[in-house]
């Protein structure tokens, strides 16, 4: 789903044990060692021990994919829930004998043929049983009894026992020490350190063909490594999750906030849970703490941090904004406000409550679809993590062939581009302040996002009294227009400057896509005359105000009326 997205040719954390990904870490390459080991010195018994997940299974596969044919004859048991007679058969059958009698002692002399034959060619045989611990103590002396077909000199089949820590328990038993006396190497696989567990991710990334697309941050990796104590198969599956939702969210970087919304759908935990979603936060705070005191900078930030942590647990509500509370806004008993002495304008006291009552991520995602509807763009369906503004509205933007550019300057200065624009509130919220959308201006009246009014419309005296003078226009750059120009220089793009400049009536040369002193003249009066700094070189907010006069385009406008200076 996700791997096209990234930029993968196939799924970096797949569950299955794939030798063409295993990474060897330091406890990795020792548990390799001592089973070449074991099997080359011919020691008989060899025992691998591990937790769940911790990649028994592929460190076995890839011990056999590196035994070739021409030394070794290998079997793998995977399924050892058999009865003696059915294990028999299973290792006849994985080697490629007769494995139709009903009869151990038949099962064995054919086993026992096979074996000599292989020996007297030059060939180790090796059979290997994982999930061992599911054995039961007569199958277990089923195998010992294999074992004792050797040559006066030499073992003629080499059995590796793995399994889980339960198998060291199930060999520690009386009935069964003739057989765990014979185990001559033995190691126990421990999980990956934080800094293994970070070359495993960018490791697997890298054999899926990943060529940029996607990183983990520092905080991610370590908050992974904390979750899943370096176990490779936990590591894998929160991996993959953590993907899937950056996928989903429109993310290229893979945060510690998209690893907790990862780790909380893999507990089923409901959104409604905040005091295990707070405690996933304590802990990350916790840890970031931990890393700032490496650099000297825990005495500067701690205080604010866990500032910030008591008033999310706190669960106080975000404060009125400055603008409201002065009016001394008076309650009655059923706590509905209502009008004290400073007149405020209820529609915008309703705009207020409404916007604080809502998740500030959803408001965000309301304000950019509302915009993305007016250019017949994708919406965004979903978005976890911190929707911060403008950054990631840009790169959201920017899949949908759209520009988020900053301006400064009063309501009617923004509404002079005629184009859809976000305004930032006085509304305080985690994320910092509130956004909308302000999607027409007609008259004495503005459209906001949607869900937020009845008819999503309020007074521009409103809005001005809530506003902070920051906008960020979206918009698309149809004609690829640079916005660095020099004079003299030819592209065919320059066309469309110059087409845009003819269209607003101040262009009156040849469309010839060079950027002579008469385009220049152009563009120089456009500026003046929308109240910009005069910048002959263009610039990026010039070409968003020239956007409007695309006449072969569908560029929204926000107002009724024709396009004019």
């Amino acid at each position: 789903m996700y791997t096209k997205y990234y930029g993968f040719n196939e799924k970096p954390f797949t569950l299955t044990p794939n030798p063409r990904f295993i990474y060897l870490s330091k406890n990795h390459k020792e548990a390799f060692a001592h089973l070449l080991y074991g099997i080359n010195n011919h020691y008989g018994f060899i025992e691998l021990i591990g937790e769940v997940g911790t990649g028994k299974t592929t460190v076995l596969r890839t011990l056999l994919s590196q035994l070739q044919e021409e030394n070794y004859r290998t079997a793998l048991i995977v399924n050892p829930c058999l009865t003696g007679v059915e294990l028999l058969r299973s290792i006849c059958h994985e080697f490629g004998l007769d494995s139709t009698s009903q009869y151990s002692n038949e099962l064995l002399i054919e086993i026992n043929k096979f074996l000599l034959q292989e020996t007297a060619e030059g060939r180790t045989v090796v059979l290997v049983i994982d999930e061992s611990q599911n054995l039961q103590p007569a199958v277990l002396e089923q195998i010992r009894l294999i074992s004792n077909l050797e040559t006066d000199n030499d073992k003629l089949i080499q059995i590796i026992l793995a399994g889980q820590p339960e198998l060291s328990e199930l060999l520690s038993r009386p009935e069964l020490r003739q057989l765990n006396q014979r185990i001559a190497v033995r190691y126990r696989l421990k999980s990956m350190t934080m800094l293994e567990t970070r070359a495993y991710i960018r490791h697997r990334m890298i054999i899926a063909g990943e060529t940029g697309g996607v990183s983990f941050s520092m905080f991610a990796i370590r908050w992974l490594y904390l979750y899943t104590r370096g176990v490779p198969r936990m590591i894998n599956i929160l991996c993959d999750r953590a993907l899937l939702i950056g996928y989903g969210d429109e993310r290229r970087r893979i945060t510690a906030g998209v690893v907790t919304k990862a780790i909380r759908e893999l507990l089923n935990v409901p959104q409604g849970k905040k005091f295990s979603f707070a405690y996933l936060s304590l802990i990350l705070i916790i840890l970031t703490a931990v890393i700032l005191a490496f650099t000297g900078e825990i005495s500067k930030l701690l205080p604010n941090i866990l500032s910030k942590q008591k008033t999310t647990q706190a669960a106080v509500p975000p404060a009125v904004p400055e603008k409201i509370t002065a009016a001394a806004i008076k309650h009655s008993e059923n706590g509905s406000p209502r009008s004290g002495a400073g007149d405020i304008d209820p529609v915008l006291l309703k705009l207020q409550q409404k916007v604080l009552s809502f998740n500030q991520n959803d408001i965000h995602i309301s304000a950019f679809n509302a915009i993305a509807d007016k250019w017949g763009v994708r919406k965004i369906k979903s978005m976890g993590g911190m929707l911060t503004i403008p950054d990631l509205y840009s790169r959201i933007a920017a899949k949908r062939n759209l520009r988020v550019t900053e301006f400064r300057g009063t309501l009617d200065d923004v509404a002079q581009f005629d184009i859809p624009f976000l305004v930032k509130t006085k509304f305080s919220g985690t994320l910092d302040n509130y956004f909308l959308a302000v999607t027409a201006i007609e008259k004495e009246t503005v459209t906001l996002s949607s869900n937020l009014l009845e008819n999503n419309k309020l007074q521009k005296s409103s809005l001005n009294s809530i506003i902070t003078g920051t906008f960020y226009l979206v918009w698309q750059n149809i004609g690829q227009i640079p916005y660095t120009l020099k004079q003299g220089e030819k592209l065919y793009e320059i066309r469309a400057l110059q087409t845009l400049l003819k269209n607003a009536g101040l262009y009156k040369g040849e469309i010839d896509g060079e950027y002579n002193v008469i385009t220049i003249k152009a563009v120089t009066d456009f500026q003046k005359s929308v109240g910009f700094e005069v910048d002959e070189k263009v610039g990026e907010l010039t070409v968003a105000a020239l956007s409007k006069y695309y006449t072969n385009s569908k560029v929204p406008s926000i107002s009724a009326l024709e396009h004019s200076i």
